[in-house]
């Protein structure tokens, strides 16, 4: 058998052992910090979601608010035609187009308020 050749051997780097405090201050606090920021951060997000949704349900209660006033309005006038029918044969085009009228408006504001519903479903 051989000698075995001794080599020296270089000195390990030494490594600087930070303290528990200095550890925890150098390293730890800031991503405290940081995850506070975030959750923060996270928190405000769902604040203003929460806001944006009900925004939206507040516009699309006083369009059906409106579209409900409009309806109404047409009933009313509807009834009025029916009790007192002495106005003539003469305005019933006249009426007649003016309820056109009314029924296409009403039919714009039925085709906004579900385009509005499907906005805010696929938001």
């Amino acid at each position: 058998m051989r000698p075995l050749d001794v080599v020296e051997l270089a000195e390990p780097e030494e490594v600087e052992v930070l303290e528990p405090e200095e550890d925890f201050e150098q390293f730890l606090l800031p991503l405290i910090h940081e995850m506070r920021e975030d959750i923060a951060a996270l928190v405000r997000e769902r604040g203003r979601a929460y806001l944006r949704t009900r925004g939206k349900l507040w516009e699309m209660d006083n369009l059906l608010l409106h579209l409900q006033t409009q309806v109404e309005a047409s009933e009313q006038s509807a009834l009025n035609h029916l009790q007192s029918p002495d106005d003539g044969a003469a305005a019933g085009p006249e009426r007649a187009a003016d309820k056109a009228r009314e029924t296409a408006k009403m039919a714009e504001m039925l085709v906004e308020l579900v385009r509005r519903i499907e906005r805010s479903q696929s938001a």
